[in-house]
């Protein structure tokens, strides 16, 4: 059993190379405020144990786990369970991706905000890094910059990525945290925050808890990033619907699209090129809530089975 009462929880999938870097810039913070980490491997194959067993070297409390099962809400929730496991007396789980970067100082400061304002859930900003010469659509996305709010306490967050978990928030929804039906689409973390929410639960910011994210360039052509804002449209709606009924969700996604486009004509027209990268990808989002009320599904986080190449 852990003596910990921190566990940090990283799923990942073929990106061995991103891990170790993950995992070199989480030693710092691990050396300062001590922690069991947990890796989740969905692809069930031999990188990501090496990977993990080479760090074990640094840190010992940390183990890799395979997960079978495809999705990325049943990824997030084996892990939760080897938590419960591995340190059951876990305080915080701590939720990063594969492709974060931590920075000095990150975890203490997402714990302490998360303590001071007794938070069911914590996050921080996920500050992307674009690579050189990426266009002007890539640098006005949501892999640029997510939104950010002053440190205290706030209606939603952004993702998964940088999230702190208390264990209080057992006492107040039931598990699983993420629900598998959001697996091949995403949105669970979204879904998790509308649930809080629901139970009248504190959700909390902390704009001085960082993580890095290095954005890849097949992530950041026309076609993939207008994909992204599309498909985040499909699933977003589907949660809502669940949330607000039909009606309510059609009529914000109309005045969506309707807003957007006006917009973007407007934004184009008198040739404020950020604004007008902003609404090209937010009409995009919109048609894919419309989309997603008509029935169509993303499967976003679902890959087909194949062998493990190059990091990816």
């Amino acid at each position: 059993m852990s003596r910990f009462e921190l566990v940090i929880c990283i799923p990942t999938f073929r990106r061995p190379v991103l891990l170790r870097a993950l995992l070199d810039s989480l030693l710092p913070e691990l050396q300062q405020q001590g922690a069991m980490v947990i890796v989740a491997d969905n692809d069930c194959g031999s990188e990501a144990p090496a990977v993990v067993a080479e760090f074990a070297v640094l840190w010992p409390s940390i183990r890799c786990i395979p997960v079978a099962a495809r999705g990325v809400a049943q990824v997030r929730n084996a892990l939760i369970a080897q938590a419960h496991h591995d340190s059951p007396d876990w305080r915080w789980l701590l939720m990063l991706d594969d492709d974060g970067l931590a920075t000095p100082g990150w975890l203490g400061r997402l714990l302490a905000t998360g303590d001071l304002y007794q938070a069911h859930l914590v996050g921080g900003p996920v500050q992307g890094v674009l690579p050189e010469g990426s266009s002007w659509l890539a640098r006005n996305s949501t892999f640029a910059a997510r939104g950010r709010w002053p440190t205290g306490l706030v209606p939603t967050l952004n993702t998964t990525q940088n999230l702190g978990i208390s264990r209080r928030l057992l006492n107040l929804i039931p598990e699983p945290l993420f629900r598998n039906e959001y697996g091949a689409s995403g949105g669970e973390d979204y879904d998790l925050f509308r649930r809080v929410v629901k139970a009248q639960g504190r959700i909390v910011w902390c704009d001085e808890a960082t993580i890095m994210e290095p954005a890849p360039a097949d992530r950041l052509t026309v076609k993939a990033l207008l994909y992204r804002y599309h498909s985040t449209g499909m699933y977003m709606v589907a949660i809502d619907r669940s949330y607000d009924g039909a009606k309510a969700v059609w009529l914000r996604a109309v005045k969506g699209l309707i807003g957007s486009c006006v917009r973007l004509l407007i934004a184009a027209l008198t040739l404020r090129s950020k604004e007008t990268a902003h609404r090209i990808l937010m009409t995009s989002h919109y048609v894919g809530r419309l989309a997603g009320l008509l029935g169509a599904r993303s499967s976003r986080y679902v890959a087909p089975s194949k062998p493990s190449g190059s990091d990816a």
